[in-house]
C-alpha cells in the first residue's frame, strides 16, 4: 500500500468515526427518552417519616412518560424551559409554560407531554413524600 492510500484509508476512517460519534449524539439528544437529573433527597425536620426529593426533569420533542401515581406524595412543577403538557385524569390536559408552576395531588393519575417537534420541555419537580414508599407508580387512566 502506498504513503498516499495509507493516508486515504486513515482520513476516511478518521471521518466516518466522527460522522458515527454525530449521529449516537444525536440521536441521545433527539431520543424521546425522558432523562431525570436528582438534585437532593432529603429527611423533612420534624417529619419522620417523610422526604422531599427534588428533579430537573427534561423531555426533549415528542416525549412523554407513562400514566402514573405519587403515591401519598405532593408534587411541585415548575417550568424552566419549553411547553409541557401536563394531562390528569378526569380534568384534561393544561400546559406549563417557562416560569409557570403547577401542583400535583397525591395519588392523583397523570402524565407529562412535550408536543412540541422541535424545542426539549424542562422543568424542576418537587416531591414530598412518605419514606416507604415509592417515588413514582406507573398505572392506567
Amino acid at each position: 500500500m502506498t504513503r498516499k492510500t495509507k493516508a486515504l484509508v486513515v482520513t476516511a476512517v478518521v471521518a466516518l468515526a466522527i460522522v458515527l460519534a454525530l449521529l449516537i449524539e444525536s440521536r441521545q439528544r433527539f431520543s424521546g427518552e425522558v432523562r431525570a437529573r436528582e438534585l437532593l433527597v432529603a429527611d423533612l425536620e420534624g417529619e419522620p417519616d417523610k422526604e422531599v426529593n427534588i428533579q430537573i426533569y427534561t423531555f426533549p420533542p415528542g416525549s412523554s412518560v407513562p400514566w402514573h401515581i405519587h403515591p401519598d406524595a405532593h408534587e411541585f412543577d415548575y417550568g424552566l424551559q419549553g411547553v409541557l403538557t401536563l394531562q390528569v385524569e378526569g380534568k384534561g390536559s393544561r400546559s406549563l409554560q417557562q416560569g409557570e408552576a403547577v401542583y400535583v395531588a397525591p395519588n392523583v393519575v397523570h402524565r407529562g407531554l412535550n408536543l412540541s417537534r422541535t424545542q426539549p420541555a424542562k422543568l424542576v419537580v418537587v416531591r414530598v413524600k412518605p419514606k416507604a414508599k415509592p417515588l413514582t407508580t406507573e398505572t392506567r387512566p
